[in-house]
């Protein structure tokens, strides 16, 4: 792995190149995040990306991004993995962040950040005000996520969370919602907005899934906020609804046991 210093020096001697196709692995992969204290005001950070997919990524970075807000990504992204510039040797693409989680590690501390992929074209209101905060609304054509303004910042937990397993299909989709994996599967948690599942299937932040839920009727997508392998070794996928919001009300008090904001 070269070092940040190196990268640095490459990319002023190569604008926008950070590693050739031949030396870039899955699970070995740098990028440049780029983002606006104000409009005229920008910063930069060399990171190491964790995990990938077509509509999202998760990497560790030394500074706080604020969910709903809007960083600009550059990679070298494999090409089947892109939605526009499959030729160019850098993927320039816009990430809403949908988590950002504080750590501690050998190497130092920082933050664990996910965001998911949006598109090559910033709105006009990011251009204006950089901390203007968004939420994901839908699916645009090409594959990515569409977003809408929020009308205030992210807050965490805006519902009741709900204890209890709920039985589940979860289904990984493609950009035209076909479905390509599944599993049987519970939650541990979930809200109207969203719930955490437990699961085995390998998928990124950012990608896609179709949570169908038989015995209250609800079929919806959402979107892989972040995903922790805990102490248990159970892994744990964090979901956030899209279209539609879970009928928490039809949930059998019974077997709630606790709730949390």
């Amino acid at each position: 792995m070269m070092s940040n210093t190196v990268l640095e020096e490459r990319m002023s001697a190569i604008p926008e190149v950070l590693r050739s196709k031949a030396d870039v692995t899955a699970l070995e992969m740098q990028a440049v995040v780029k983002g606006k204290d104000t409009p005229d005001s920008t910063w930069k950070e060399v990171v190491e990306v964790g995990s990938v997919s077509a509509t999202g990524a998760g990497f560790m970075i030394p500074r706080e991004l604020k969910v709903g807000t809007i960083v600009a990504v550059m990679l070298p992204l494999a090409a089947h993995l892109r939605c526009y510039d499959h030729d160019k040797d850098l993927y320039r693409v816009l990430g809403l962040v949908q988590h950002c989680q504080p750590f501690t590690g050998e190497g130092g501390s920082g933050f664990h950040v996910g965001v998911a992929f949006v598109g090559k074209h910033a709105p006009e209101s990011y251009k204006e005000n950089p901390h203007q905060n968004y939420k994901i609304c839908g699916m645009n054509e090409n594959g990515l996520w569409k977003i809408a303004e929020a009308r205030a910042p992210f807050k965490v937990r805006r519902h009741l969370r709900f204890w209890t397993n709920v039985d589940l299909y979860l289904a990984l989709v493609d950009a035209q919602r076909d479905s390509l994996a599944g599993e049987k599967t519970i939650t541990e948690n979930i809200s109207k907005s969203g719930a955490a599942v437990f699961s085995t299937m390998d998928v990124g932040v950012g990608q896609r899934v179709k949570f169908i839920c038989e015995r209250y009727d609800f079929s919806g997508l959402a979107v892989v906020c972040n995903h922790q392998i805990s102490s248990d070794g159970r892994q744990r996928l964090h979901l956030q609804f899209v279209e539609s919001s879970f009928p928490v009300e039809k949930l059998d008090q019974s077997s709630l046991k606790t709730m949390k904001k």
